[in-house]
């Protein structure tokens, strides 16, 4: 289920972030939308490239390897727990402001390294 997400000025001066693909950086502002309150999500790169990129001319392996350029410039955390796979939004909880009505979150958190 989509959610109303919001989009900080700072998002655009980011370097790190600048430094992407411009695909990539919708794709990260996609996830936002279909995260859960805490920031998390099912990492499942062919649902999630129907969800957030459906028009566009991509495929389900370059929608995993954008993540995966997420996950390495520090914007999410892909972990595995009891062989399901996840992502987590750094800083989700601190740029957003879930409705307080959205339901709580189902996924596990991260493991703590």
């Amino acid at each position: 289920m989509a959610r109303t997400r919001s989009i900080k000025p700072g998002f655009f001066d980011n370097e790190i972030l600048g430094d992407l693909e411009p695909l990539t950086r919708l794709l990260f502002i996609g996830l936002w939308t279909i995260a859960d309150r805490e920031g998390r999500l099912e990492d499942r790169p062919r649902r999630i490239k129907k969800e957030i990129l459906g028009y566009d001319d991509v495929d389900a392996d370059e929608v995993d390897k954008m993540l995966q350029k997420l996950h390495d410039a520090g914007f999410i955390i892909r972990y595995t727990i009891e062989g399901k796979e996840y992502i987590q939004g750094i800083n989700f909880t601190k740029h957003q402001n879930p409705h307080i009505r959205e339901k709580a979150s189902e996924i596990p958190p991260p493991p703590i390294n």
